[in-house]
């Protein structure tokens, strides 16, 4: 389990808001398991993106129109997700996904 402060579903902070015994509103960001987050971060940015490590992003939409085989784009996935402290077999089997290894 990776933790870290989660993000909404439009990758802003999320926040626990509630109430105390005195009916004061009370916030406080969200801590839970973010690998899954962190990972559609990496699989979303481009490099450069990211000022504290422009090396990392896997740049998924530059595989969309090119010709690039499935082995390479598992192995630029894998390298990225590596570089971000994400194990990527744990992170392929926490999100059940096969990659298709059809050319």
């Amino acid at each position: 389990m990776r933790k870290g402060i989660l993000l909404n579903d439009i990758f802003d902070l999320a926040i626990n808001l509630k109430k105390d015994d005195n009916g004061l509103m009370l916030s406080g960001l969200i801590v839970g398991d973010s690998m899954v987050q962190d990972a559609t971060m990496v699989l979303s940015s481009r490099q450069g993106d990211l000022k504290e490590d422009p090396l990392l992003g896997v740049g998924l939409s530059k595989f969309i129109r090119g010709k690039y085989d499935a082995l390479a784009i598992e192995s630029r996935i894998r390298l990225h997700l590596t570089r971000a402290g994400i194990d990527y077999s744990t992170f392929k089997e926490n999100i059940k996904i096969e990659i298709n290894k059809a050319y």
